[in-house]
């Protein structure tokens, strides 16, 4: 250890008065013989090489760039390290947020990651170190605008077509159909790129058959399957169509199920295959029996008999087997590969899985928000659906989850939304919360007078909705809601073809409009600068590059959706396992495809105020 020459301790009083930088010095000492020894190494002085920015919202998170940067030197001026500077308000009634302690590197700076401040109006923060320390410059704080809260729509954006019909591509592009083209032709699919310009710029990309009313999803390996589609109103064909996002353009060739079917769901198992559910054939038949996509052919499975609504909610469930939500009052499960002396597939189901809310929820809509655990909201409202279960005269505002992760999984009560709702729409966001958009609180199928134009958040750490901004568009029957990789959410449609039995023609709405929700609000957002792998298997450990490394504390990523018919049969979302280093996040794939089932998700990284990323896609196969 080295040591200046002896001194006598004599205490130079002295107050420094912060203009800028302000910095406090341990006491100079004159030559005296006698003295204790002041250690060279030891703090004597603590700087500022960066202030904190000059500005900011209440509770941002700050960005790496502008983290303040404490600097500690000795008597000889020279760099203490493995010091810990410790961050605490100097002025102001705000709370110091964030990570409030550092340590200093070999060259004595200190650097601070995760530092925000809870409060408004003018603040400065004191560094210290023992008895030494720093004030900075002042920081200004500015309130959250109200979008912080209530999320803000932008103005509607014009298709040529109603696009009821939606996917989001492994490429960033969006593929669409609605029923009609402007000359009153059946619609044939768009296929828009948001980055090259408006959806009236959207190509044409027409498969050989009518896709409308088919069930849709995507497949594992990122192409999108239609089952089925439209023959006539309430019958369906039994055509199998692929679109192929790198050739943008349909499989041709490909086997035909057993049976027609218009208004099926098809479904991604956990090992690639697809199943299509319900319907009505060419000769409006309820299908009954599912069907399963292996080898490149349908499979029936007479065993798992069962006349179901259309366009079941369906999931994968960690278990693997396949979990009807709703809409019936009684939910299900489908195994797809046990043998019964009724042939391959078994329905079973348990007093648990009756709803709460005993009436049909036609129309309501489900997401699986995280691993295994589902919510079904609103549904309900049409009197004269052919369902057997008790029905209700108008929609309900109830809203059910289930935690399919647990022995005798059960429905349980949840808060209710604002609104009754039939047709809405319902999106996981990336900070695990479910928006809902759209639909109409009226009774009957369809009534445009009572369309909630208010979104919703449901929060399920504490199971209450929050009233958001509201659109200015009509949208219930046909409308779909759609996550972006930007995190906004595209809520568009409806209308286009009347319902059956009904005479007045539901507006076109040939439209659609964006959703920014509230944590676009909340302050700077975490980047994403590459990922180490574009495809990873189960359970296998990948790498995030990010300058937000330090701030991240959530990783979470959603299954590209899929939707129509207030139903996104892809989208799911699973929060994963990480850690963090500098500049890198190391993040553990899902250890089983029960848990995620394979294909393409966005992946977003979050910091402490919920704040996502844009979203990068990877494919877990």
């Amino acid at each position: 250890m080295r040591f200046l020459r002896p001194v006598r301790l004599a205490l130079l009083a002295a107050t420094a008065v912060c203009l800028t930088t302000c910095t406090e010095e341990a006491p100079t000492l004159p030559d005296t013989e006698g003295a204790e020894l002041a250690t060279a190494g030891a703090p004597a002085r603590v700087t500022i090489s960066r202030q904190p920015p000059a500005s900011a919202l209440d509770q941002e998170v700050w960005s790496p760039g502008v983290q303040p940067i404490a600097l500690v030197k000795d008597a000889a001026k020279l760099g203490v390290p493995g010091v810990v500077v410790t961050a605490t308000l100097a002025s102001g009634t705000g709370v110091l947020q964030g990570t409030l302690t550092a340590t200093t590197r070999a060259n004595g700076s200190a650097q601070f990651t995760d530092l925000g401040i809870s409060g408004t109006g003018p603040h400065t923060l004191r560094f210290s170190t023992d008895s030494i320390g720093v004030t900075s410059n002042t920081v200004n704080l500015n309130p959250l605008p109200p979008e912080a809260n209530t999320g803000q729509w932008g103005s509607p954006v014009d298709w040529d077509i109603v696009p009821l019909h939606m996917t989001l591509l492994p490429t960033g592009k969006i593929l669409a159909w609605g029923k009609y083209e402007a000359d009153g032709t059946m619609a044939r699919p768009r296929l828009w790129d948001p980055a090259a310009g408006l959806p009236t710029t959207a190509i044409t990309v027409a498969p050989d058959t009518t896709v409308f009313c088919g069930g849709h999803t995507l497949m594992a390996d990122g192409r999108v399957m239609v089952a089925g589609g439209h023959k006539s109103d309430d019958r369906g064909l039994d055509e199998t169509n692929i679109f192929d996002p790198v050739t943008e353009s349909w499989v041709p060739g490909l086997a035909r199920m057993a049976q027609g079917r218009w208004y099926p769901s098809v479904t991604t198992l956990p090992d690639g295959r697809m199943v299509t559910i319900a319907g009505r054939d060419s000769n409006s038949v309820v299908v009954q029996v599912p069907e399963i996509w292996e080898s490149d052919g349908w499979v029936q499975l007479p065993g798992a008999n069962l006349k179901l609504p259309y366009y079941p909610r369906m999931f994968v469930a960690p278990n693997g087997k396949l979990f009807y939500a709703g809409e019936a009052v009684k939910a299900r499960w489908l195994d797809v590969d046990v043998v019964t002396t009724k042939g391959r597939g078994r329905w079973t189901t348990s007093t648990g899985l009756t709803h709460l809310w005993g009436f049909n929820r036609d129309y309501g809509s489900a997401v699986m928000y995280e691993t295994g655990k589902i919510i079904f909201m609103g549904g309900g409202g049409n009197p004269v659906t052919s369902v057997t279960d008790p029905r209700s005269s108008v929609p309900t505002e109830t809203a059910e989850t289930i935690d399919l992760n647990v022995s005798g999984p059960a429905w349980h009560s949840t808060g209710s939304m604002n609104h009754g709702r039939r047709h809405l729409n319902a999106t996981v966001l990336p900070d695990g919360e479910v928006l809902v958009t759209g639909g109409t609180s009226g009774g009957g199928f369809n009534d445009l007078s009572a369309a909630v134009h208010a979104a919703e958040l449901w929060d399920p750490k504490t199971g209450v909705w929050t009233e958001l901004a509201a659109n200015s568009i009509d949208r219930a029957y046909h409308s779909v809601s759609l996550l972006l990789p930007d995190g906004t959410v595209l809520h568009g449609a409806s209308g286009d073809p009347n319902a059956l039995g009904t005479t007045t023609p539901f507006p076109q709405q040939k439209n659609h409009e964006i959703f920014s929700p509230p944590y676009l609000f909340r302050g700077v957002r975490p980047t994403i600068g590459g990922l180490s792998k574009s495809a990873v298997s189960y359970g296998e450990i990948f790498t995030v590059t990010t300058p937000n490394a330090a701030q991240v504390t959530e990783v979470r990523w959603i299954r590209l959706g899929s939707v129509t018919h207030a139903f996104d049969t892809s989208q799911r979302a699973n929060s994963l396992k990480f850690s963090r280093g500098s500049g890198t996040v190391r993040v553990t794939a899902p250890a089983t495809s029960g848990e995620a089932p394979p294909g393409y998700y966005q992946l977003f990284i979050l910091n402490r105020n919920h704040v996502p990323s844009n979203g990068s896609v990877v494919q877990l196969r």
